[in-house]
Formats: structure tokens, C-alpha cells, sequence
């Protein structure tokens, strides 16, 4: 009976290690849970945090992570070179408005320069998708007056992205894809009577 005693007294000690095993795992099968659930909620943040860079980014090749990044890389250092080369043109065009009579006259050249040359004013667009548009306008080099028309079609809500300004014989060309601040549909014919209204006005 003792010796029973004993080994149900060293089972009984058996058993309580046991106990606190099992409780043990169950901890760590907790800790495994928290972390699995932490990892899927880090997935998600992610996942949808590419979502919006790809919506934000107009070329994306694929949908892996490095090409994501990649691409929007690319994409950024696109639009630094275009702030940049509109930077210098607005610098240009302010540095020629403080000139005051000398300035007048240049735009008076420019005009007559581009009539000289044949070259008329013009507003082209062309439909890129249902809430983008290409536009092309050629007007006579004033000063300021690109700045004067992102105002205006800012005021209006609309945005200019991947612009590019070239300037030949008195004449300004240029050249952007435009879009709704909001992302409404734009349509060819009426945005062209707009920029129309607002160049005549500039």
C-alpha cells in the first residue's frame, strides 16, 4: 500500500509537471496565434498600401512588389525632371516681366514673329480615356502667362501631369495630359471651348 502510495503521490507530481506542460503550450500556441494575426493584419496594411501606390503611379508593368516600387521610382524621377524644366521656364518668364518696357516689346516680336513664320495659334485635344485628355496649345511667348493658365485651370479643377514647354520663333507649344482634380469625365469638345475662353483671357 505504501509503495502504491508513493507512485500515486510521484504520479501525482508527474501529473502536476504535466499541468503546467500543458498550460505552457497552451501559451505557446496563444503567442503563435497573436503573431500569425499580427502578420496578416501587417499583409493587409501592405497590400493595400501598393493598391494606392499603383493607383497613384499611371505605369505599373507588374504587380510583384520590386516592379511596383520600381516603377513608381521611375515615375518620381519623371515628374522631379518635369518640375524642374517648368521651374526653369517659370523662372525665365518671371526674369523677363521684371524688365518692364523691354518686355512689351518682346512679346510684340513674338507675335510678329510667329505671324512671320506662319505660325498660328492653335488648341488641340485629344481624348486619352474617358477622365484624361491630351492637350496641345500653341499661343504667342508672354510673360507669365503659363503660370496665369495652370491658375486658371486650377481654378476650374482641373490638373496638368507630364507637361512639357518648348518654345520656337515667338511661339509657346505646350504640351500635357490633363485631368479632373476629382476625377470626373472630361469631354474633347468642351474642354477645348474652355481653354479656348481662358487663353483669350490670359
Amino acid at each position: 500500500m505504501d509503495g502504491l502510495c508513493l507512485s500515486e503521490i510521484g504520479g501525482c507530481k508527474d501529473g502536476r509537471i504535466g499541468r503546467g506542460q500543458l498550460e505552457d503550450d497552451g501559451d505557446d500556441t496563444q503567442f503563435k496565434s497573436k503573431n500569425l494575426e499580427a502578420e496578416r493584419r501587417r499583409r493587409l496594411k501592405l497590400s493595400q498600401r501598393l493598391l494606392t501606390l499603383r493607383s497613384l503611379v499611371p505605369k505599373i508593368t507588374n504587380m510583384n512588389l520590386a516592379t511596383i516600387l520600381d516603377d513608381a521610382a521611375t515615375y518620381i524621377v519623371e515628374l522631379k525632371k518635369n518640375v524642374d524644366a517648368l521651374s526653369d521656364q517659370l523662372l525665365e518668364m518671371e526674369a523677363s516681366s521684371e524688365d518692364g518696357p523691354k518686355a512689351l516689346v518682346d512679346e510684340i516680336d513674338a507675335v510678329q514673329d510667329m505671324e512671320a513664320n506662319g505660325i498660328k495659334p492653335d488648341v488641340q485635344v485629344t481624348g486619352i480615356d474617358e477622365h484624361k485628355l491630351w492637350i496641345k496649345i500653341v499661343i504667342p511667348k508672354r510673360r507669365s502667362q503659363f503660370t496665369k493658365l495652370l491658375e486658371m485651370l486650377s481654378i476650374c479643377g482641373f490638373e496638368l501631369t507630364d507637361t512639357s514647354i518648348t518654345t520656337f520663333k515667338g511661339a509657346m507649344l505646350i504640351s500635357s495630359c490633363m485631368e479632373g482634380a476629382s476625377g470626373e469625365m472630361l469631354k474633347a469638345s468642351q474642354t477645348k471651348d474652355l481653354l479656348q475662353e481662358i487663353i483669350k483671357g490670359i
